[in-house]
């Protein structure tokens, strides 16, 4: 059942974004999506920033979230994801499916259209961290948009490829710590 809900979310994930991107990038930018997927340093040295990145903005997006003064939205997200019963493998499709489809969509897709810093902002309240109603909560999403705006920066002077493995590592990270499994 938990496998279902993963695939079904994950695929959803990539339907949704990575071809509303995909279709952003060649209908409104009339673009190549080849092009924009190609352009950037090779592959090897996008994954190794990328990862590194993702690597680094993870531990410091827990260190933050860990912190006594968001107790209570850390145990709300804890209980969020813990709700997909992730195991290792799903934690693993998931976070892949959301770098490649979101990066896709946000990066390649409307960035280039509404700017680094918009495009930023606009991700990180669309996935709940900036609420006008929780002000605790938008404190950690204000972190956030600096962490989402570096994935930008490496769109644009790196590539596609190492914001998406930014991306993936971030979620790998934050899912597999929030899901409540390493305890």
């Amino acid at each position: 059942m938990a496998m279902n809900k993963t695939f079904i979310l994950g695929m959803s994930t990539l339907l949704i974004f990575g071809v509303g991107g995909y279709c952003i990038v060649e209908v409104i930018q009339k673009r190549s999506f080849a092009e924009v997927w190609l352009q950037g340093m090779g592959v090897p040295t996008q994954l190794g920033i990328g990862i590194g990145y993702g690597l680094l903005i993870s531990l410091l997006a827990l260190w933050i979230i860990s912190r006594d003064f968001f107790k209570t939205e850390k145990m709300f997200y804890r209980q969020l994801i813990s709700q997909l019963d992730l195991n290792i493998g799903g934690v693993l499709f998931l976070s892949l499916c959301a770098g490649i489809a979101e990066e896709i969509f946000f990066r390649a897709g409307l960035q280039p259209l509404l700017g680094l810093w918009l495009t930023s902002v606009l991700f990180v309240f669309i996935h709940g961290y900036l609420n006008p109603y929780n002000w605790r909560l938008s404190i950690y999403g204000a972190a956030m948009v600096f962490f989402i705006a570096g994935m930008g920066y490496l769109f644009q002077e790196v590539g596609l490829i190492s914001a998406i493995a930014a991306h993936t590592v971030l979620d790998i990270v934050l899912f597999a710590s929030l899901s409540g499994r390493n305890e």
